[in-house]
């Protein structure tokens, strides 16, 4: 056969088709396009939240270099920068650290950067330069605040420094100013290269092998680089420290922010399901309008076929309208998509750890929408498939005769034919309902299709409901607050701040005064905390080593943190273990959670008594340190000892403890006035106190100017604060998962609408001979509404269905995994959402056959042939 080059001859043919049917294409260019919104919301939000991720490890961490060299002298760092495989290389000299008394709380290392280690470091000047005269010094806004100095160029710097031990006081002038991190480890100064080599000048011996401390880190070059890439980082400084000749314990650290963390595989499967949720809806949308349109030009195919058109060549026609939608389609979903997504990124960062680090700025780059528009371009593909098989296998006969819904039966010979033949069956009465629910067995994978689109934004918008519904008020504001009302120093439960550095006791005497004075106070109580491990007699600690370091099931817990039994060994040898003692009032007493014993304040403010803790690791809670009546003795400060029975045996609630851990975590529990008898006079850790209605607000306000104006190092907890907290989370669950709900409802409405429009189009010669023959137009609408109706009930027969099985297995268990979560079986959405479906199968019906109506019977009938 001659091989002819029609290649324009089809494209101008699918061109042709598509411009055909306008309405039809307008719907799959929606479909197209909110499949996109679909993919680039997903991918802006989760790129930029990746970005913004590294942006603040970087941080956090200090720098954003591949990785550095630390302690370096001038001769090692000229044989680094040296090195041609890496791509950048500078430094800063470390001078010592800011101790004046403002600084305390906010460590303030010294140093002297070049340009380009500034921009790494996060520390060039957001106004003014770097420093050039010996005076001059560049510092953070934090710091600023902190020795409370205006963020204004001129402005003089009074700081005493420490330099390897030797204290110097020294006022600079400001010539620049940059904003800090409050997560950073450090804040910066920035001092001139004429400063630093005065008072730190750089020492001539290594430290490659011998290490250095403290004392010897002055004037030490601090060396960063970039490769020309980050992948493989570890390898590649490892091979970097082989080319240089240094040892392998030299100081070269690698920047985990380019390390990334390890995924679990819960967030890999999220990401995985909802990636297969967009697909399979996207699919299940652009697939079913393709399948029928293919149908409702199916005529127009077989004609094709009829004049020579190959099966190959229908299938081109088909694809290529596919792709010109998807130009139209695709480009707009990218656009309403990084809009969704940039909509999205400030709710959803508003509640993450890092949310303060960094700004909430989208993150938008070529692979974002690259990666959006090969998804959607994949559905798309996927979604032809099927219809591209059906047109390239019609027959022209078959497509002259098709009616919708009709099964092609094999031919039959006529020998035999009156042999055997059945007894008539009695033909049953003919109404609308009958031929409504015979139209919908027709095609049973169309009914599939669209039952299955409509099902899943239905079963979506009851997961979510059942998920955000599940949220406990209850449960999230116990792990805040415990009171109304808690005030602490502004440190003590701020991750950002190192534990060692977080003040346990920074309650005033002053605020106590005032707070006593406040109206409405109901009832209060301080908690007391003497942060040093325990000491313990023989006696004491042979029940320890039974009962936690030889328990197997304590040992399994353990090992799973990476604890071995060389490491409890260690603890066995030193007869020790980590703990706290803590001092409580009567409220804190009994907001004490899982008892086991009498909780008794009377009782226990005898001050015989002591609460013991249980070993923190067991999720049963069945392993105790000490058991109820038994004898314990406590050390204090001094050394001295006081011998307590266990009153019983508690948990402290998260909001009142110490949030920093240890491996053991075997805590006391004293009353507040044996815990100052014994262990010293000392300010309170934590105020916790109620007030009637009346006054709440009041006091709030109260505490909100006193934290604010007053003594500033304190920071306070409300209720109504956790109250909004919690709403403010519960809002970015529900708008999350309801926007995409609403774009998978919006995309299953559009699946029944084209389905159905294209149904009556497709029967309207059946539809003509039916009223034609004495079927009334009133009848046929019926029908119609009734062929609706049948969607809506197998539409809400399987959502009720896959939505308790979601709600009782899938959520049931994501839930768990939230510690303010509690499940509670609903199918109530899918229940409220079935009537505005009902309405919708019924209205649309209507819609289309008066559309169709505006043509005569005689012309409908005619159209067909």
């Amino acid at each position: 056969m001659r091989k002819v080059n029609n290649k324009k001859v089809i494209r101008r043919i699918a061109d042709k088709t598509r411009k055909a049917g306008k309405k039809k294409n307008l719907i799959a260019v929606l479909a197209i396009a909110m499949t996109t919104v679909l993919f680039t919301s997903v991918f802006t939000v989760g790129g930029s939240l990746l970005e913004k991720q590294q942006q603040a490890t970087m941080r956090q961490v200090g720098g954003s270099a591949h990785a550095g060299y630390k302690y370096l002298t001038e001769e090692e760092y000229e044989l680094l920068a040296q090195d041609e495989k890496l791509e950048e290389v500078s430094y800063r000299i470390l001078v010592g650290n800011a101790v004046n008394d403002e600084l305390k709380k906010l460590t303030t290392e010294v140093s002297y950067y070049e340009d380009l280690d500034a921009r790494w470091s996060f520390c060039y000047p957001v106004e003014g330069h770097m420093p050039e005269a010996e005076d001059e010094i560049v510092t953070s806004d934090l710091v600023l605040e902190a020795l409370g100095i205006p963020c204004r160029l001129g402005e003089s710097v009074p700081l005493v420094l420490d330099v390897a031990g030797k204290k110097i006081e020294k006022t600079f002038t400001l010539c620049g100013w940059f904003y800090g991190d409050t997560v950073a480890m450090s804040q910066v100064a920035a001092v001139s290269k004429t400063y630093a080599n005065e008072v730190a000048p750089t020492p001539t011996n290594s430290v490659l092998e011998s290490g250095t401390d403290a004392s010897d880190y002055a004037g030490r070059i601090m060396a960063d680089f970039n490769f020309s890439n980050s992948l493989g980082l570890e390898q590649k400084t490892e091979q970097l420290n082989e080319r240089l000749g240094f040892p392998e314990t030299a100081p070269i650290g690698v920047n985990w922010a380019y390390l990334g963390g390890s995924l679990d595989l819960q967030t890999v499967l999220l990401v995985v399901v909802l990636l297969a949720v967009i697909l399979v809806s996207g699919y299940l949308i652009i697939y079913n309008i393709f399948y029928i349109n293919v149908f409702a030009d199916i005529r127009h195919y077989g004609m094709l076929k009829t004049i020579g058109a190959t099966g190959r060549q229908l299938r081109k026609i088909v694809r290529r309208q596919a792709y010109a939608l998807s130009l139209y389609g695709i480009p707009v979903g990218l656009v309403l998509g990084a809009l969704v997504g940039g909509g999205l990124l400030p709710v959803i960062m508003s509640h993450l750890v890092f949310s303060e680090t960094t700004d909430t700025k989208t993150e938008l780059n070529f692979w974002i929408f690259a990666g959006a528009a090969l998804f959607s371009f994949v559905t798309v593909y996927l979604s032809c498939i099927k219809p591209c098989r059906i047109a390239s296998g019609v027959t022209p006969i078959e497509a002259v005769r098709f009616t919708e819904g009709q099964k092609q039966r094999p031919h039959r010979g006529t020998k035999g034919v009156c042999r055997g033949r059945k007894k008539a069956e009695r033909t049953p009465k003919v109404n609308s309902l009958r031929m409504a629910l015979g139209n919908i067995r027709r095609s049973p994978k169309k009914v599939a299709v669209v039952v299955a689109s409509l099902s899943l934004a239905l079963v979506l918008l009851n997961s979510i409901y059942s998920l955000t519904g599940g949220f406990d008020m209850d449960k999230f504001a116990s792990s805040r607050v415990v009171s109304d009302f808690s005030v602490q120093d502004a440190t003590l439960d701020n991750t950002s701040v190192d534990s060692f550095a977080r003040v346990t006791d920074g309650v005033t005497e002053e605020f106590l005064a005032e707070l006593s004075e406040q109206e409405g106070i109901e009832e209060s109580a301080n908690i007391y905390i003497y942060n040093h491990d325990p000491q313990f007699t023989e006696a004491d600690f042979a029940k320890l080593k039974e009962r936690i370091l030889e328990n197997d099931t304590v040992k399994n817990e353990l090992a799973s943190y990476g604890v071995d039994d060389e490491e409890l060994q260690m603890y066995e040898d030193m007869s020790w273990m980590d703990g706290k003692v803590y001092g409580i009032g009567k409220l804190v007493m009994e907001k004490l959670e899982n008892p086991q014993g009498e909780l008794d304040w009377e009782k226990f403010a005898t001050g015989n008594y002591v609460i013991a803790t249980r070993f923190t690791f067991d999720e049963g809670g069945n392993t105790y340190f000490f058991q109820p009546g038994e004898t314990v003795t406590l050390f204090n400060e001094a050394g001295e000892a006081r011998q307590y029975e266990v009153l019983a045996v508690a948990d402290m609630p998260y909001a009142c403890e110490l949030q920093v851990y240890g491996l053991f975590n075997c805590d006391y529990i004293l009353p507040e006035q044996e815990f100052l008898d014994f262990m010293g006079e000392t300010q309170p850790m934590r105020t916790l106190f109620n007030a009637d209605e009346e006054h709440e607000a009041q006091i709030e306000e109260w505490l909100t100017s006193y934290c604010g104006e007053v003594n500033q190092d304190l920071d306070f907890t409300s209720k109504s604060k956790v109250v909004e907290e919690f709403q403010s989370v519960k809002n970015m669950y529900a708008a999350v998962g309801g926007l995409l709900a609403f774009i998978l409802a919006a995309i299953g409405i559009l699946n029944f609408i084209n389905t159905m429009m294209t149904s009556i189009l497709t029967r309207r010669q059946e539809l003509a001979m039916l009223e034609a023959v004495g079927m009334s137009r009133g009848q046929q609408r019926r029908m119609l509404q009734y062929e609706g109706l049948a969607y809506a009930v197998l539409t809400g027969a399987v959502s009720l269905l896959l939505g308790g099985l979601l709600n009782a297995t899938v959520i049931r268990s994501m839930g768990s995994q939230i510690f303010f979560f509690t499940w509670r079986f609903t199918v109530l959405p899918v229940t409220l959402c079935l009537p505005v479906l009902v309405l919708v199968v019924l209205f649309v019906p209507l819609l289309c056959y008066r559309s169709m109506c505006r043509e005569s019977v005689v012309e409908r009938m005619r159209r067909a042939e």
